[in-house]
């Protein structure tokens, strides 16, 4: 006969958030395995570090054995390596739990069925394309980029007046619950269990066309609608990409790019102070927080920048040769398009 590995929801990691399924698995264990901040649930618990966890289970005395993971088993979770680790050794059932999604709604009184959900904790990436395109957004958060870092990301974009809620510690006894500006919570220290709700009731659609007449033009060249449109259909444009864009000008094809790599981020390059001014204008205008703007002539103004995904050439400067070199020795598999007139 198989054995049984149960791999449960511990919810917020107290007794009071297991479900009735949960609690009916844990008294069928013969054995029960979590990592220290779990293990106050059941006074037979055995702990160790999460690195243990799987082999700690397939050497456990009994035919069922329960492993705990925080939260819910499909939302952000270590469940589906610790599956993967123990399904060659038995019969693997997930039991779902609480997430800290549901439960932090809640406490606000607040629906999450429109919520942009994303998890910094333990990342790489950014949250300004979220915040962007959507006005309400969720995010997981913790070390390098824990909830203090995370404000202050979006002080610097200025979106620092936005309201975000804050849940700290959930379901524990040192729970704490905040709601001010990102502003304000960027000046506060924050432990590492922290998940952020950030209300951007101005945020514009990603799927939106941008029009010519959207853009604050004056006397700088800008790219055409229809060139942008087939210039982005033709780099590819994915939403977490990184994209260069070199002779930025007015912004126009910078925020087209932003748009299209809704969870990425835009370098936009421009080195002349009339188009920089009108960048500027356009990103706050048309709501490409995403994009950071760089003051510079190019390549030495790309040279600290992250690789590219995808480059977009509409002013070289004369330099082309050597930006087309930078960019493919960061990433050779560049995707690049270059407008000529």
């Amino acid at each position: 006969m198989a054995r049984i590995f149960y791999i449960i929801g511990a919810g917020m990691g107290t007794p009071d958030t297991l479900t009735g399924e949960a609690r009916r698995a844990l008294d069928a264990a013969d054995a029960v395995l979590a990592t220290h901040r779990l293990a106050s649930i059941g006074p037979e618990t055995q702990i160790c570090p999460f690195t243990e966890l799987a082999a700690r289970a397939v050497g456990a005395n009994g035919q069922t054995v329960a492993v705990l993971v925080s939260g819910d088993v499909g939302f952000f979770s270590a469940a589906a390596r610790l599956r993967e680790q123990l399904a060659p050794h038995g019969d693997v059932r997930l039991v779902c739990g609480l997430s800290s999604l549901q439960y932090f709604c809640a406490k606000l009184g607040v629906s999450y069925d429109d919520a942009c959900v994303r998890s910094l904790h333990g990342r790489a990436g950014s949250i300004l394309g979220a915040v962007s395109y959507h006005k309400k957004v969720f995010v997981l958060t913790g070390g390098v980029q824990n909830a203090q870092t995370v404000c202050r990301t979006l002080v610097d974009a200025g979106l620092g007046g936005l309201t975000v809620h804050l849940g700290e510690n959930l379901g524990m006894e040192s729970e704490r619950v905040q709601t001010a500006t990102a502003e304000a919570l960027a000046a506060q220290p924050c432990g590492d269990l922290v998940v952020l709700l950030i209300a951007h009731p101005d945020a514009v659609s990603a799927a939106t066309p941008l029009r010519d007449s959207m853009f604050t033009r004056a006397k700088v060249p800008m790219t055409k609608e229809e060139v942008r449109w087939t210039a982005c259909a033709r780099l590819a444009v994915q939403p977490g990409d990184t994209v260069w864009d070199v002779g930025a000008g007015t912004g126009a094809m910078t925020l087209e790019l932003a748009r299209r790599a809704c969870d990425g981020m835009v370098y936009a390059v421009e080195r002349d102070a009339d188009a920089l001014a009108l960048l500027r204008e356009n990103r706050r205008k048309l709501g490409g927080y995403n994009v950071q703007v760089i003051a510079g002539h190019a390549p030495e103004a790309l040279e600290a920048l992250p690789a590219p995904d995808c480059v977009f050439v509409g002013g070289s400067g004369g330099a082309m040769r050597r930006i087309l070199e930078l960019a493919r020795s960061k990433n050779p598999m560049v995707r690049v398009v270059v407008t000529a007139i």
